[in-house]
């Protein structure tokens, strides 16, 4: 069988022949590549939470080698996944930010607070809402690495982790594989500040952020701090979100929501009169 397909071509009309092709179900083949996996899908069992490549919102990483490996796959298992899953909690590797390939994945048994914000992170999808805590996790990210651009490192905290997290060769991971691991519990902390309503309740009825990096010195995010002016990220992402909310909340259509917040994965089907479950609280 001779399977083709041109650049205008639906990928949901490869599913078919590709199944015989490959002496599959159809259905499994389909829950297996969320390519197949469009936005009419909301209503199909076993599609609720996967990512959506769709939108090309979600994440292509490798798969957790100790896991593989458990289920006797011995080469590389490429997936798509979310932006929340960066440790895999079961064998304590770090598999999110920074891993190209499944070699590079690292033991973070010696770091227990970057296991510990893999469940702060669960917790926050929970609370506030996955496209919210998305949203605040990648604009965090940015946020809190542009500030250890701007200042030194007085307890030396890169080569102190570099050390602790060297193989049994003796090499330590990347520069920058060593800061997304270490800093991983301070970004998540501030997405869980940022994702949430309180800040803005203050920053409205005070007209400024003070509350906001108040509490970023209170959780231990990011001591002393002290923005010196609106060049600073934080109050410049302040500022924007405040201008992008203000015109969806004037806007008529409630579409605009997924175009500014796009989810990542695929939701249950909306029904009539229901809240969106992925809407933050009030």
């Amino acid at each position: 069988m001779k399977i083709s397909r041109t650049k205008k071509t639906p990928a949901n009309t490869l599913l078919q022949p590709l199944a015989i092709a490959a002496g599959v179900r159809q259905r499994a083949l389909e829950l297996a590549l969320p390519e197949f996996l469009g936005t009419d899908a909301t209503d199909q069992p076993g599609a609720i939470g996967r990512p959506r490549s769709d939108l090309h919102a979600a994440i292509c990483r490798p798969a957790c080698r100790r896991c593989t490996h458990a289920a006797g796959i011995t080469m590389t298992v490429t997936c798509w996944t979310t932006h929340d899953r960066n440790v895999c909690l079961r064998h304590r590797l770090w598999i999110g930010d920074g891993i190209g390939n499944a070699d590079e994945q690292v033991d973070v048994s010696r770091l227990p607070d970057t296991l510990r914000a893999q469940k702060h992170h669960r917790n926050l999808i929970a609370r506030h809402g996955r496209r919210w805590v998305r949203n605040a996790y990648l604009n965090s990210q940015k946020i809190y690495f542009n500030w250890l651009q701007q200042s030194a490192d007085p307890f030396d905290l890169h080569d102190t982790a570099r050390r602790i997290l060297a193989d049994g060769t003796g090499n330590p991971p990347s520069p920058d594989l060593t800061l997304a691991m270490v800093f991983h519990p301070k970004v998540v902390a501030l997405a869980g500040l940022l994702a949430g309503r309180e800040w803005e309740r203050h920053a409205a009825a005070t007209g400024h952020a003070s509350w906001l990096v108040e509490q970023i010195t209170l959780r231990d995010i990011l001591l002393g701090y002290a923005p010196q002016d609106r060049e600073d990220p934080l109050i410049q992402w302040v500022e924007r979100h405040f201008s992008t909310h203000k015109f969806i909340a004037f806007h008529s259509s409630r579409m605009i929501y997924d175009t500014f917040f796009p989810r990542e994965t695929i939701p249950p089907l909306h029904q009539r009169g229901n809240s969106d479950p992925e809407r933050r609280r009030k």
